[in-house]
């Protein structure tokens, strides 16, 4: 049975749901040095396929233009001002703020060697870290991945249109 946490305690650093992180990431293959907002901590057997799932969920900042990063972070940083008692709940989120779905990362955390030099970013120091300090934008490339997603299924629709047409004839 697979279990979703919101906190969790690893390498000695409290994950919570909504916080930030940066860490090392030894699979990479486009981020090796990723700065996330923890979602939330998967673990256990899957009841369908009986695969095994050690992961955790997170929104990986470079995948995100840096406008609607600052965007973002300006709306977060405020509602956890407000006591942060309101959970990091997907849906929500993503319903509000829908160009961070393309940024979702799965994170293994076992073998351990996987992550290393784990992190929680300051409150204050949030905005820096996630907004200017990046060497890399990666959003570019989710960019071109979808207007290729969307040329491709273009193409398919005029392409069924064309067949039924010979079709008729």
């Amino acid at each position: 049975m697979l279990k979703h946490v919101l906190t969790k305690r690893f390498q000695g650093v409290q994950l919570r749901s909504g916080y930030f992180y940066r860490f090392k990431y030894h699979p990479w293959h486009h981020d090796p040095k990723p700065v996330i907002i923890f979602m939330s901590w998967i673990a256990g057997t899957h009841e369908s396929s009986g695969r095994e799932w050690r992961f955790f969920q997170a929104i990986n900042f470079t995948y995100i233009p840096r406008a609607m990063r600052k965007r973002f972070l300006n709306d977060w940083m405020k509602e956890l001002d407000r006591g942060g008692k309101k959970k990091f709940v997907w849906r929500k989120i993503v319903a509000k703020y829908p160009y961070l779905k393309p940024a979702i990362r799965r994170y293994f955390y076992s073998p351990s060697y996987y992550i290393k030099n784990l992190q929680t970013i300051p409150l204050d120091e949030v905005e820096k870290v996630v907004v200017s300090t990046m060497a890399k934008d990666f959003s570019k490339k989710i960019k071109t991945g979808l207007m290729s997603k969307f040329r491709k299924a273009k193409e398919a629709l005029f392409n069924r249109k064309k067949k039924k047409k010979k079709k008729r004839k």
